[in-house]
């Protein structure tokens, strides 16, 4: 959501939940209710509906203990309440393991603690009432999600599945697909996405290795029905003028070749009639599917040799200092500012953190330059108009561009902060920019700080060792398919070794080489691709079928990162549900092809 429509869900937020605060006898704890809200807000868009309803479901009870028990522990231990806050800021930092879709939820979860524990309330509150204001925030941001949802729940997986057809992100809407309630016609599309990307990317291979220009023309007009396709995809509802598949194959192909365009304009049919016909009935996921990934992926975390996890622990260690730091100023309304900006600059990958510091503070500096024009020609009086509209102003270019965001911060702070409690705007201007420049340095210390023993391998190296655990994993789930006795600790351990070095695609210790241009896209891609492999491995396991799907695995893992053009033996008497996966692996196996080739040749 971007522009005037954020605008208006932000303001229907700030004033809904301030308002409600008031009514329900919240106090001064109100205006504490309506900005959790948005920090609330920030983890509970992201998916189709169901499925956010599904994680608000955990984190919502989260969000309410997190941002009201430390602030309650502070009046009794201020140590107590800081270790708390310690490890929900590591909690946090381990939630973006689960997938991209968890970053904003650990961003929201840690914000909002720190915010909570931070803000200060201008007269006091009960216990009660500092509770009450979260839960409040949590049940205001829950009616909104399913308002903005029910007319059309199923909107952004479709928007997905019609991206992944034109621009080849389909990782993600197998995950959009797998989280919201999944229906046979939209699995169906996933499948022929799959299958249309993975013939794609292997006619590639071909063009670029025999130089064939009719390969190339094919390609091109397939390009443009897929495109006529996925907005037939993306309409809400079945329409009956989507036109058949106009195909393109030209004669005299070699025989493996003239296989892989038939079954490209095969797959972008399939996709036509699943968007024509619109089967709602359920796809029958394997009972216990979703919490296998969950435990694969908490496994995987929660290892010293895990990059998130060693993230977290720099996030949990810096956060400390910098509550250390803030217990020194009791009062002073600037420290939620400084603890915010601290926890928001610290990124899994030590340049990301750079960027973010260099955001935070010469945002803010640009800001204060700002207010000091405005302290120039305006009388002071007019600071705390212009800082609510900074704070509305700003979160429309939070994504966009965040040092604008980071700018408008800077107006709203010092103009409300001055203004409601009577200091010199000049003084409180000041002091902000002095700690956003000590939040960078705190931040930048733990985000530089390599930790002893750990070791630092360049893109290409860990590029390998993920490829090489992933290609132990589909050995082992391989023997298992085919019936041979497989420890399951054996199993497991592969799976964890596996999601550890994917994660080390993403979140380089610090020290480590610079990837070369073009190659940190491969690596992200990869390390998607890589990780579907694993959930598709995880899901063959589950389903009941013919034991031949074992040769797709095996010829997966022969093939996995090589210059090989492998296609993947699909069974004749494969279920919808097992091609799914086959196709999957296909795909997925074409991406990492793709990175291999871009990182051999930087």
């Amino acid at each position: 959501m971007k522009g005037p429509g954020l605008l208006v869900v932000l303001l229907v937020v700030l004033g809904g939940v301030s308002g409600l605060g008031f009514l329900l006898g919240l106090g001064n704890a109100a205006v504490l209710a309506a900005l959790t809200a948005l920090f609330c807000l920030m983890a509970a868009v992201g998916g189709p509906l169901w499925a956010d309803l599904r994680l608000l479901a955990w984190f919502a009870p989260a969000l309410i203990l997190a941002v009201g028990v430390p602030r309650l522990l502070g009046a009794v231990s201020q140590w107590a309440a800081i270790g708390l806050l310690v490890v929900i800021v590591v909690v946090a930092g381990l939630l973006p393991a689960f997938g991209a879709r968890f970053v904003t939820v650990g961003l929201g979860l840690g914000m909002a603690s720190l915010f909570g524990y931070g803000f200060q309330l201008t007269g006091t509150a009960s216990a009660g009432q500092i509770l009450g204001a979260p839960a409040l925030a949590v049940g205001v941001v829950l009616l909104l999600r399913i308002l903005m949802g029910a007319k059309d729940p199923a909107k952004q997986t479709r928007e997905a599945l019609a991206d992944a057809l034109v621009e080849g992100t389909q990782e993600h809407a197998a995950k959009l697909w797998l989280a919201d309630r999944p229906r046979r016609w939209t699995g169906r599309v996933l499948g022929g996405v799959l299958r249309y990307r993975a013939a794609t990317g292997l006619l590639e291979i071909r063009r670029k290795r025999v130089n064939h220009r009719e390969i190339g023309q094919t390609l091109a007009a397939a390009a443009e029905e897929a495109a006529r396709l996925a907005e037939a995809v993306r309409n809400p509802v079945a329409t009956d003028d989507v036109e058949p598949v106009r195909r393109e194959e030209p004669a005299g192909l070699p025989g493996a070749t003239a296989r892989l365009v038939t079954a490209l304009w095969d797959s972008l049919e399939t996709i036509r009639t699943a968007a024509a016909e619109r089967d709602e009935s359920r796809v029958d996921v394997p009972k216990g599917l979703r919490k296998e990934l969950r435990r694969i992926e908490l496994s995987g975390a929660f290892s010293w040799q895990s990059p998130q996890f060693r993230h977290a622990l720099r996030c949990g260690l810096g956060l400390a200092l910098a509550l250390v730091v803030a217990s020194f100023r009791p009062g002073d309304p600037l420290t939620v500012s400084f603890l915010l900006g601290t926890f928001a600059i610290m990124q899994p990958e030590w340049r990301d953190s750079l960027g973010k510091a260099w955001q935070r503070i010469g945002g803010s500096l640009g800001g204060a330059v700002v207010l000091t024009l405005v302290l120039w020609l305006l009388p002071q009086g007019f600071l705390l108009p212009i800082g609510l509209v900074a704070l509305l102003g700003g979160f429309s270019f939070m994504q966009t561009r965040p040092a604008v965001f980071n700018g408008c911060m800077v107006l709203m702070s010092v103009g409300m902060n001055a203004t409601t409690r009577h200091l010199d705007p000049r003084y409180v201007l000041v002091e902000y920019l002095l700690l956003m420049v000590l939040a960078g340095a705190i931040a930048l210390l733990f985000g530089f700080a390599a930790i002893p023993g750990v070791p630092k391998p360049g893109p290409v190296e860990r590029f390998e060792s993920a490829v090489g655990a992933t290609r132990v994993l589909l050995g082992s789930v391989g023997r298992k398919l085919r019936g041979e006795d497989v420890d399951p600790r054996t199993l497991g351990r592969d799976f964890r070794a596996a999601t550890v070095a994917h994660q080390g695609l993403l979140a380089a210790e610090p020290g480590t080489k610079e990837p070369a241009p073009g190659q940190r896209d491969a690596l992200e891609n990869a390390a998607e691709a890589l990780r579907g492999l694993s959930i598709t491995s995880s899901s063959l396991l589950l389903l009941s079928g013919p034991a031949d799907v074992a040769d797709a695995v095996d010829e997966a893992a022969r093939t996995l990162g090589t210059d090989e053009a492998a296609e993947i033996p699909v069974p004749p008497n494969a279920d919808d549900e097992q091609r799914l996966v086959l196709d999957t692996i296909a795909a997925d196996l074409v991406i990492v092809g793709e990175a291999a080739r871009t990182l051999g040749n930087a």
